[in-house]
């Protein structure tokens, strides 16, 4: 009878074990495929610090085409086409700025958007009642 009862609980262990390893390959195959394929944040922070750089030493062309190059990445992200109406209006070529902050404001319509918008339509608007006045 003794010898019964070890058998039962030995199996038993067996299958426990059995069981507890099966649990921890799968805990591991889990992780390793949330590391490989989740978006890290400093590989995002690290796309758009290049083009704060350029902005920065007011090397617009070249912060013109990092940022293009961001957004042939990401067409569906309005935080690029943000960044180039912003890039755009600093160079003074407003029709190109209101065509990216329109983009973005399609994108993801926020107030922010709707009011770089607002500001540069209204710019323009300014310069054009300028131009008439200055002939």
């Amino acid at each position: 009878m003794s010898e019964d009862i070890n058998n039962e609980i030995l199996k038993e262990l067996r299958r426990s074990r059995r069981f507890n390893q099966t649990v921890w390959i799968v805990i591991a195959v889990v992780f390793l495929l949330t590391s490989i394929f989740r978006t890290r944040p400093t590989e995002s922070a690290h796309t758009w610090s290049a083009p704060q750089r350029a902005i920065g030493q007011l090397d617009y062309e070249r912060a013109l085409s990092l940022v293009k190059a961001n957004v042939a990445i990401q067409p569906n992200d309005y935080y690029g086409y943000q960044y180039l109406g912003i890039i755009y209006l600093a160079m003074g070529d407003l029709t190109n700025s209101e065509a990216e902050f329109s983009r973005a404001y399609q994108l993801y319509p926020s107030e922010e958007n709707e009011k770089y918008l607002a500001a540069v339509r209204k710019r323009m608007a300014s310069e054009v009642g300028f131009r008439m006045l200055s002939k």
